[in-house]
């Protein structure tokens, strides 16, 4: 007995829900700034080749960082990516780690007819999770000098339901996203006394987004041999306003005793639906990559982001301007061979550098990373039309150095699932 299409989709369904509810233990504390950490936003086959994305295309796998690639799309292509890691930060002697686990994308592609794609998918933008706590002396009534504890608590993050369609007229592509951004953020701080002779204190802020959002994308193909071929590629957006509603709560706490917590003892004041402009910044990266048919493709990125130009209700942040440049590529020892399963494996490897979007007491935060993957086909049941592969990448990436407030050192592990079929068939016979 083999899985049905049905089947399948079910068990990656499934998979997706339970690493989106997966419960982690990840704290960072960069995710307090702007709009939390942002998700590594490429597919896992591009994360293995270094991130490399603006001139990729594939008939078997979906590019939704370049919608203009959806023209390469043969079969229709159900993608589902999870990712799961570490990360640990240190500051001087002081080292903590944590562990995550989320949702990559989980995304359809399918062709309408030659050079001609659609695409429809759902995938996390940022996440927020940070618990802080940091302790000082603190002057009362100008002469009384006691110690008091802040502690700083985060959760949520965005998300993007996109469309996104590409046609190729010659050997250009364009194409676009289109969709809706959406997620809540929230953050804590609280302010613990020594004595319970004051009250402790918590001020909560919470903020629903929701916009619409878009993305265009262009690529070109040109022939350089027989069997090569080099495709130029570019995508990005202008600056975008998100609407906002912010809600926001000041109490006092009185400590709890059986509970080891603390409790709500007065409300100083709250408010609700305060409505407000969130300036989401453009962004615009450029690559190439070189192909030879069945055997290796090789290809360069730039992307940045001018996280200068954000603004949450008309406030900066400490945000500036990031770009990165990545190199990778892939090989593949035989692709067509009958025999010797890890002949038709794709082996893939990349690297990346540049500059993180936090700018944190004038210091700026270089990143660094390197990734390894592959691409392990699924054996093909006779007289199917299915056409799967499971798709693996290792991601290393440091952020930070001795100049700033923290460094850190992220592991990341993604596992991406392609099923492509010809699902739309007319019967032939009864």
């Amino acid at each position: 007995m083999h899985w049905t299409k049905v089947s399948i989709l079910c068990f990656l369904v499934g998979l997706f829900l339970v690493a989106n509810n997966a419960i982690a233990q990840d704290n960072s504390p960069y995710s307090r700034y702007g709009l939390g950490d942002l998700n590594n936003n490429q597919n896992t086959v591009n994360r293995g080749m270094g991130g490399v994305s603006q001139a990729y295309g594939d008939p078997q796998s979906v590019n939704f960082i370049n919608p203009a690639s959806y023209t390469n799309l043969m079969l229709t292509t159900f993608d589902v990516g999870i990712e799961g890691g570490s990360r640990s930060i240190s500051e001087n002697n002081n080292k903590f780690n944590s562990g995550f686990g989320t949702l990559s994308y989980i995304q359809i592609g399918i062709p309408i007819r030659k050079k001609w794609g659609l695409n429809l998918g759902l995938r996390p933008v940022t996440r927020v999770s940070y618990n802080i706590q940091q302790s000082e002396d603190h002057n009362f009534f100008d002469t009384l000098k006691l110690p008091i504890t802040n502690k700083y608590e985060g959760s949520g993050g965005l998300y993007q339901l996109y469309a996104g369609t590409g046609v190729g007229i010659g050997n250009f592509s364009i194409g676009v996203n289109v969709g809706y951004l959406f997620g809540n953020i929230e953050n804590n701080t609280r302010v613990i006394y020594p004595t319970n002779d004051i009250f402790a204190s918590r001020h909560m802020s919470r903020i629903s987004y929701n916009s619409f959002f878009y993305k265009v994308g262009l690529q070109y193909k040109a022939k350089l041999a027989k069997d090569m071929d080099l495709t130029l590629g570019a995508s990005g957006s202008l600056k975008q306003n998100m609407n906002a509603r912010r809600e926001t709560l000041s109490e006092t706490l009185l400590y709890n005793s059986s509970s080891n917590d603390y409790t709500n003892q007065d409300t100083v004041s709250y408010a609700k639906g305060a409505k407000g402009k969130v300036v989401y910044p453009e962004e615009l990266g450029a690559g190439f990559m070189i192909r030879k048919f069945d055997k290796w493709m090789v290809g360069m990125d730039f992307n940045s982001t001018q996280w200068s130009n954000y603004t949450n209700y008309g406030a900066k942040d400490s945000l500036q301007n990031a770009w990165k440049v990545s190199i990778g590529g892939q090989f593949v020892p035989n692709a067509t061979a009958l025999s010797g399963y890890w002949n038709r494996v794709a082996y893939r490897l990349g690297a990346y550098y540049g500059l993180d979007y936090l700018k944190l007491n004038g210091e700026d935060m270089p990143l660094t990373g390197f990734t390894i993957g592959a691409g392990l086909p699924v054996r093909r049941l006779p007289y199917s039309n299915q056409y799967s592969m499971v798709n693996l990448a290792f991601d290393v990436a440091h952020r930070g150095n001795n100049k700033t407030a923290l460094k850190e050192n992220i592991y990341r592990v993604s596992l991406g699932f392609t099923l492509s079929d010809r699902w739309f068939i007319k019967k032939k016979y009864d």
